[in-house]
């Protein structure tokens, strides 16, 4: 009987915020290679200490034939003091394993599928494919371990770069019927220990592919522009085998749009009232555009703890130029309906669109803190990262030598970044809510475990952003903002004053804004 060949997969991700990520792709990629005969191991250096030391280990005990690597993040995705993810990949994870492994090594992940061949060239690595993986890989697999020159470059979602040289650039592999990808508990490839303590979510897609054109997305680029959908019950199948196996409770859906297309949504929703199965749910992409009294009350009754609203600008000009479907008037219906279901929403705020100004920021500001409740928290980007291939890109493509994977940043027209920058952090310190992405998001992890074991004791039922919120007002009553406030003003007072004179001399209202010459 023929040796089945091994594959080793392995989890580059290291990056915990908001919470580590559960590397639910990768195990489907194991589950699909094991299905087609090949002994499959995942080596998870999420809450590796020692990397280099891991994949050593790995490599001499289990001896692979192909070693894949999952590639998450190009960086932080922000759009200021950016933080660039890949070079920790190249260090802590691709070099090691280079220095003990000769074979063939393939990456993928959603990085991959943005800058396939930079990130070869970046790596100096030979095999990578990008969008739909579980087809793609098990193919490449094959072709690589039974010596299949001739297909190996015709395989769909491949990228060959051989002596600095693209030999292969295929277009991704679509898996057109989702429902026949199979269910998989990732506690058969990886511990779960760890991401149950930091309160890590199950991960779950009920669709593939977005139409929309926002300015600075990729995820068309990535997935498709048509919706390939999932059938509501097998989205709830899904879920109810997953909390089963893994005995977390806590839902994640990761679709780049939960509430669009709205029908099927809502059909996921009643499925999963009906079932009355007790989670703790949350999305990351409610679309304000596609929000109605139905699907909030359906979202109540199914059991959302929270959700993430994709605001971006409470101004109808920076919202157009962003590419959005939706407008100022339905970001604040959909704010009121939340607020009347009593859902905590995190706002998503994306600051340094094109045609953005001090008069809009201070529009979006307004509509936003009216809008939103106290006790919500707005979440601020500043700037937008330009990615390869978002529409915004076009316009960029002077300013980069590597097809955007060093970071770029969008410059606004009428207002520096630094002063979008230093307008919006003012605004943070008279704003308990205000979470600054690019600074705030830079939590010690041990303060992540603290925080989560807080909330799990004494309120289990709320997101465990609401600790920011508490932390905040706490440091207000104690005088520790008051402090702050006086050493920014200090340090930005030229820049403070400038915009408060543009301010005046535009006659913008000021209700809801604070003073800028004022600490009060």
């Amino acid at each position: 009987m023929r040796k089945s060949k091994k594959i080793l997969l392995i989890n580059s991700n290291r990056f915990k915020q908001p919470w580590p990520v559960i590397p639910f792709g990768l195990c489907h990629i194991a589950a699909v290679s094991e299905k087609a005969g090949y002994e499959v191991k995942v080596l998870d250096l999420c809450f590796s200490r020692r990397p280099a030391k891991d994949i050593r280990k790995a490599i001499l005990t289990f001896k692979p034939d192909v070693v894949g690597i999952s590639i998450r993040n190009i960086d932080n995705g922000a759009g200021f003091n950016t933080q660039f993810l890949i070079s920790d990949v190249r260090e802590n994870v691709v070099e090691p394993l280079k220095s003990i492994f000769k074979g063939p090594i393939v990456i993928g992940g959603p990085a991959v599928s943005i800058n396939p061949v930079e990130i070869l060239h970046y790596l100096d690595l030979n095999y990578a494919i990008r969008g739909d993986g579980e087809l793609s890989f098990v193919k490449f697999v094959d072709c690589i371990t039974n010596n299949k020159i001739e297909e190996i470059t015709t395989i769909k979602g491949l990228v060959i770069v051989k002596d600095k040289e693209v030999v292969a650039n295929n277009d991704p592999w679509r898996v057109e019927d989702l429902n026949q990808i199979p269910i998989v508990n990732p506690g058969r490839y990886i511990n779960l220990y760890y991401y149950r303590k930091f309160n890590s979510p199950i991960q779950i897609q009920t669709k593939r592919g977005c139409p929309l054109n926002c300015v600075y997305c990729t995820y068309n680029k990535i997935e498709g522009k048509c919706y390939r959908l999932k059938d509501p019950k097998k989205v709830v199948n899904e879920i109810e085998f997953l909390v089963k196996e893994t005995k977390i409770d806590h839902v994640e859906f990761t679709d780049s749009t939960f509430n669009v297309p709205l029908n099927h949504c809502k059909e996921i929703l009643r499925e999963l009232a009906k079932r009355n199965l007790k989670l703790r749910l949350r999305t990351m992409g409610l679309n304000p555009g596609a929000v109605d009294e139905e699907l909030i009350e359906l979202m109540k009754q199914a059991g959302f703890m929270d959700v993430d609203l994709g605001a971006e600008s409470g101004c109808n000009i920076t919202l157009k130029t962003l590419g959005k479907n939706f407008s100022k008037a339905e970001v604040i219906r959909a704010g009121k309906l939340l607020q009347k279901y009593n859902i905590p929403t995190t706002w998503y705020l994306l600051l340094g669109a094109p045609q953005e100004s001090i008069l809009t920021l201070q529009e979006t500001f307004d509509t936003i803190t009216k809008a939103a409740s106290k006790w919500d928290l707005i979440n601020i980007g500043i700037g937008i990262r330009v990615y390869n291939n978002a529409p915004i890109s076009k316009k960029l493509k002077e300013r980069t030598k590597d097809n955007f994977l060093s970071p770029v940043h969008y410059e606004p027209e009428h207002i520096s970044l630094n002063e979008v920058k230093i307008y919006t952090k003012w605004m943070s310190l008279h704003n308990d809510n205000f979470f600054m992405y690019d600074e705030d998001e830079n939590t010690p992890t041990f303060v992540l475990r603290i925080g989560t074991l807080i909330m799990s004791i004494f309120a289990r039922e709320k997101p465990i952003w609401k600790l920011f919120i508490v932390i905040r007002k706490i440091q207000r009553y104690t005088g520790f903002t008051f402090l702050r406030k006086i050493l920014f003003w200090l340090k930005h007072r030229k820049t403070l004053k400038k915009i408060e004179r543009e301010l005046i001399a535009n006659k913008m209202k000021k209700q809801n804004s604070p003073s800028l010459a004022t600490i009060h």
